[in-house]
């Protein structure tokens, strides 16, 4: 496991970023501006900095200047994570000192590998293959099928709501091995419809979604099938909606991303006993 620093304004990429590194068994930090980002990498001494070159006031390069003006640091990688494209613009950030170089914006299937080439040895922990994740599965194509597979986890059935295929598979990668089955949904209108065909005991649904916000949709759940247990899992900074959520009993939980796996696991396996003392009743639907 490898400590890496995210110099980064953009709080929806260090979500991002932050997210992916946590997935592939990486603990990473993170700094929203310049001079924090340097104070950060001074306390915390990563194993290697992504820095945003386009940052306000204090930018990448006086950021890169800092660090590897700094003994203790120099040796640290330094990746410039930029959005520059014009020709001449990769040189000129290599020439700077930098490391290495990542566009944005970031190709998920890709992102984490680019950072572990630079790292002097590859994590143990991380799996190994960091490229794409298993296909997301969504709604079973027959009932024969979803009762098969209800049966072989035990009778068991999780809800993964996020709007971002790609997540959805890191979160299945994630699950893979667990005594429960997962489906997938891409929007709250299609986990409403997953919800009304298939017997779902835990839902984690991500709240920053187009349409139907995670709390709408676990507001409507909660009225059909209030003995699933809900759940958050979110990045954003405003957590008063979820908090409300919470409160009023629409929501059972909320986990802030990144989640790492084992944690992710645990926070699950928790949640399946939380439904089992609530009694038998999950999705009402026909079989």
């Amino acid at each position: 496991m490898a400590r890496i620093l995210i110099i980064e304004d953009n709080p929806a990429n260090i979500e991002l970023m932050s997210f992916l590194l946590s997935a592939y068994g990486h603990a990473p930090l993170s700094a929203a501006d310049g001079p924090r980002g340097v104070a950060a990498a001074r306390s915390e001494r990563p194993d290697l900095i992504a820095c945003d070159v386009n940052l306000p006031g204090m930018d990448g390069f006086a950021v890169l200047a800092e660090l590897k003006g700094d003994p203790a640091l120099a040796g640290v990688p330094i990746l410039a994570v930029t959005a520059l494209a014009m020709t001449g613009d990769r040189e000129k950030v290599l020439a700077a000192g930098f490391d290495g170089y990542i566009s944005k914006p970031i190709e998920p299937e890709s992102f984490v590998a680019e950072l572990e080439a630079f790292l002097t040895t590859a994590p143990a922990a991380a799996p190994a293959a960091a490229a794409a994740p298993p296909p997301v599965t969504t709604m079973a194509a027959n009932d024969t099928m979803a009762t098969a597979a209800t049966r072989d986890a035990g009778g068991r059935t999780l809800l993964l709501v996020d709007d971002d295929r790609f997540m959805l598979g890191v979160l299945n990668d994630m699950l893979i091995g667990q005594p429960y089955r997962v489906l997938s949904a891409c929007s709250g209108e299609e986990a409403l419809q997953v919800l009304s065909h298939e017997p779902v005991e835990v839902i984690l649904c991500d709240q920053a979604m187009p349409g139907m916000r995670g709390t709408e949709v676990l507001a409507e759940a909660a009225a059909r099938y209030p003995n699933t247990v809900r759940l958050m899992l979110s990045g954003q900074p405003d957590l008063t909606d979820i908090e409300a959520a919470i409160k009023s009993g629409v929501a059972d939980g909320h986990y802030i991303k990144p989640l790492g796996a084992r944690a992710l696991r645990e926070q699950l396996d928790e949640a399946f006993r939380l439904q089992s003392a609530r009694g038998m009743g999950v999705s009402q639907v026909s079989r």
